[in-house]
């Protein structure tokens, strides 16, 4: 949230005697702050060959003698009793006027030798200042960086979102450019300021010497707000407000006991983000748990409450209705009460998992539940028997409302199938179990991925065509050995049964020529299982820097030879040798591959060199004459040298086919240009010449 500068960056004299107002000119009366000594080991360090805390007790005892005796002001320490002891935090001189002497007194006689827990110490002296209540202020001396887990930025933050009118000062003493950037933060997030001071000269100046002096802080807007004085847990209201009405305003249920006493936000809107901006309301979510809360209108452009009305939240009716007993994996309905926000859901809970913290198994969404409107979910019961909760859990407050008890029992699941079937052939599987929307049935390798296993196939119950008879149809796997099927519980991610399966080797193979002349058809017979997505491929192995590649193929079941076992494949247009594959497409698995040779066929034309613009030419060809070999007309200037066609024609789409002759129209623009058989089933030019144009 976008901050405006609520204080003037300081004289230093005027941080401590004019701390909390940080303007010369404005009265300290009625204000109120905490200094928060670094008193740790570390303060022994020396500057200049003078030791850090006899300059901070020196400074300080003449800073302090010049505190006006109206200004109430206290001292917290930390790490001036013992070392490492991340408590060792203490209010050395309680909040008063007319504290300075005590305060100077105290330091000139504290010991330095702990921790430096200075997170913790801002926040108690936080909260000794009553800073959720009124205006308060924090000036932290310190030497080092936080030691004691805690993260003084998200402090910054904490202190800020529950304050009235809070702000922190950091004086870093003898702290690199680096470390006073991760302390800067505490006095950044708060509105406050960050001063570095390197040595003795240094420090005084700190605390002696104005910097900038701004201009008193504009009184604070009016504001008020008007809501019932009660609302139930977790439901909405409405409050109305008056206001400002600034970009970043809010409208707060502010929790007061939380965090120690320093408060929390539990929800907040923008006045000007909510949909009833031009009624002057939001809409708030009460808190799940009952008490006594604040409601505070937070004014962002000066950071700080300038209204608050008191509300109490009520206990409100919470329940669940369901079975006592249910069948793993089985799907039940839960009828529910409750506030039904957008964000709450019936859980299942398993109180023994992750030893004994428990875990959700199954959620559902009241919203976006079918049965919304009569109050009912629909929920998935776990995959292993035993004692569970149901759950009303409401978002928006992160907390269960109400709970009841679930016993989950067992129940059959089975799995019927051959005990041996071919490889890659297809089989029946007759299935018992819940049937659950994600239920499917696997054909498993526990031999895959080094011994941890891997599904090969699977079919859901719900998406096969025989759920009514409880059946679905597998492919089995491509390479014979011992397998299992399994009941997969897609909800639990479990599986709840398993047979045996054995996969037995067959026949596959092809019968084709051993040579074929380039770019011509011919046929393979096949033998092997003809399943559906089974293919017969040519194959070069020396494509793709030897990774091979299809250069043909066919699917077995698409060819109109499928009867007869056979495909028509066309060979490559590069002589060479190929290899004939069946490839069975369910395990993406080669079956069985045998050498192809492709030999070379003679190409060409016989042709005029040259023509006149425009004039019909009769050429003859010699080639594969395939279905979609064309002789074309190619412009190779075009496209910038690129090339294109200008003129094509099918050889066996024109009727001198049988004479091995085309006819084509050549250009009506002269120039140079080629001629060029074309074979469309690899894509290839296999003879070109030139053509002159006049």
């Amino acid at each position: 949230m976008p901050r405006t500068p609520r204080r003037a960056i300081l004289p230093a004299l005027a941080l401590l005697c004019l701390a909390p107002g940080l303007a010369p000119a404005q009265d300290p009366a009625g204000e109120q702050a905490i200094i928060v000594l670094d008193a740790s080991g570390s303060m022994w360090g020396q500057i200049k060959g003078k030791p850090k805390l006899e300059i901070a007790r020196e400074t300080l005892a003449t800073v302090l003698k010049d505190t006006p005796d109206s200004m109430a002001l206290g001292l917290m320490a930390y790490g001036h009793r013992e070392k490492g002891n991340c408590e060792d935090i203490e209010l050395v001189v309680p909040v008063r006027a007319g504290s300075g002497a005590d305060i100077a007194a105290a330091a000139a006689k504290m010991k330095f030798l702990g921790m430096t827990p200075l997170s913790e110490a801002v926040a108690r002296a936080a909260n000794e200042l009553r800073f959720t209540e009124q205006k308060a202020t924090v000036i932290l001396i310190t030497d080092g960086l936080e030691t004691c887990k805690a993260d003084p930025c998200a402090l910054g933050k904490e202190l800020e979102e529950s304050g009235v009118d809070f702000t922190a000062h950091v004086v870093g003493f003898g702290l690199s450019a680096e470390e006073g950037k991760q302390v800067a933060c505490l006095a950044e997030n708060t509105g406050g300021q960050y001063l570095a001071a390197n040595d003795a000269d240094g420090l005084a100046a700190a605390l002696t010497q104005t910097v900038v002096e701004a201009p008193a802080e504009p009184p604070a807007p009016e504001a008020t707000l008007d809501a019932p004085d009660s609302a139930p847990i977790s439901s909405r209201f409405l409050v109305s407000w008056t206001g400002p009405a600034h970009q970043y305003d809010e409208v707060q249920v502010f929790a007061p006991e939380e965090r120690g006493g320093r408060g929390k936000v539990i929800d907040n809107r923008r006045v000007l983000s909510d949909k009833r901006a031009d009624q002057k309301q939001v809409e708030l979510v009460a808190p799940a748990k009952p008490g006594e809360y604040l409601l505070r209108y937070y004014h962002g452009a000066q950071s700080k409450v300038i209204a608050t009305r008191p509300i109490t939240i009520t206990e409100a009716e919470v329940a669940l209705e369901a079975p006592g007993e249910v069948s793993i994996a089985s799907t039940f309905e839960v009828t529910w009460t409750g506030p039904g926000e957008q964000y709450d859901e019936v859980q299942v809970w398993d109180p023994r998992a992750r030893a004994g913290r428990g875990a959700v198994v199954d959620n559902q969404r009241v919203h976006s539940a079918e049965g919304f409107d009569q109050r009912q979910v629909a929920l998935t019961a776990p995959a292993t028997p035993g004692d569970y909760e149901l759950r009303y859990y409401n978002g928006h407050n992160s907390a269960v409302l109400a709970t009841v008890a679930l016993k989950v029992v067992d129940a059959e699941v089975a799995l019927q199938a051959p005990q041996e079937v071919d490889m890659a052939s297809s089989f029946v599987v007759t299935w018992t179990g819940p049937g659950a929307q994600y239920d499917e049935v696997q054909v498993w390798d526990p031999k895959a991925r080094a011994g941890r296993g891997a599904v090969v196939d699977n079919q859901r119950v719900h998406s096969d065509k025989g759920y009514d008879q409880r059946q679905v149809t597998l492919t089995a796997p491509a390479a014979p050995g011992d397998y299992e099927l399994r009941y997969w519980n897609g909800d639990n991610n479990k599986a709840l049964a398993t047979l045996a399966l054995r996969v037995l080797e067959t026949e596959v193979a092809l019968d084709a020529p051993a040579s074929v002349p380039m770019a011509s058809d011919f046929t393979v017979t096949w033998t092997g299982p003809g399943a559906q997505y089974d293919e017969v491929q040519v194959w070069d192995p020396r494509a793709r820097a030897g990774r091979g590649k299809s250069i043909d193929n066919q699917r077995v079941q698409s060819d109109k030879g499928y009867d007869q076992r056979q495909v028509t494949l066309t060979a490559p247009g590069v002589p060479g040798a190929y290899t004939l594959r069946y490839w069975n497409g369910d395990n993406s698995s080669m079956l069985h591959e045998q050498p192809l040779e492709v030999t070379a066929v003679k190409v060409g034309f016989d042709a005029p060199a040259s023509g006149p613009a425009g004039q019909q030419v009769t050429i003859t060809w010699t080639g594969p004459g395939a279905r979609f070999d064309e002789v074309q007309v190619w412009d190779p200037a075009a496209r910038a040298g690129r090339g294109k066609s200008l003129a094509n024609k099918r050889v066996q789409s024109d009727k001198g086919y049988d004479q091995r002759q085309v006819t084509l129209k050549l250009p009506e623009t002269p120039g140079n240009y080629e001629l060029r058989y074309w074979n469309g089933d690899n894509s290839a030019v296999l003879h070109s010449q030139p053509l002159k144009v006049q």
